[in-house]
């Protein structure tokens, strides 16, 4: 089963957006504070409503971004599974869905996802590559199915982009009560050594495998 591993150091991150006012200056902002360059992150997929000293709340929102180079994929995989190591905080329900972002990752990426519409419900828009993930693991690797839709893009696409972003909250557009405060945390490729890097094993289709083999004898 061949691997693709994220496919430069600067090509995983995260942005985050907060806001003192609203939900929706958080949830809805085409900028954000953005990071390339750290091992891992605790709060790499957050969804946060707090309030804060002297009245009022902070709402605080963080999703992650992933590339890959897809380039020698021709044919969708039979099979895909997205591996990511956890670490720290597991609470934050999340989907794994199809991104736009840049390379590095940019604070302006914060809404770089595909069928994104500001301040709609987007569950419908997006292109989703995976089911809810409502299960995290801190302290070995993750596995996520990719769908029939990500497995595609793999083929057509020659960079493969995917947003980890809040299912609960953020991506349904539904302001967390009071002093609510969920987070999942990753490893990015930044950390030494690959030994927790993130990379997607995935099952090259049969149809390639007989087309090689029939050449092969012919």
């Amino acid at each position: 089963m061949p691997s693709l591993y994220v496919s430069a150091d600067n090509a995983d991150g995260y942005v985050s957006s907060t806001s003192t006012s609203n939900w929706t200056s958080a949830r809805d902002a085409t900028s954000g504070s953005s990071s390339h360059n750290q091992p891992s992150n605790s709060y790499a997929i957050r969804e946060r409503n707090w309030a804060g000293r002297g009245g009022g709340s902070q709402r605080v929102i963080f999703r992650s971004f992933f590339t890959f180079d897809t380039s020698g994929i021709t044919s969708s995989p039979s099979e895909a599974i997205l591996k990511i190591r956890g670490i720290t905080n597991s609470a934050c329900d999340f989907f794994v869905v199809k991104s736009t972002h840049s390379v590095p990752i940019v604070g302006g990426d914060f809404d770089a996802i595909t069928g994104w519409s500001s301040g709609a419900d987007n569950e419908g828009n997006v292109t989703k590559y995976s089911a809810e993930i409502t299960s995290w693991s801190t302290s070995g690797y993750n596995d996520i199915t990719l769908t029939e839709d990500a497995r595609d893009d793999m083929a057509s696409l020659s960079t493969f982009k995917v947003c980890l972003i809040g299912s609960i909250y953020d991506l349904r557009n539904v302001e967390p009560t009071a002093n609510y405060d969920a987070a999942s945390g990753v490893h990015h490729k930044d950390a030494a050594g690959t030994d927790k890097d993130p990379y997607i094993d995935y099952t090259v289709a049969k149809a390639v495998e007989n087309a090689t083999f029939f050449g092969t004898n012919f």
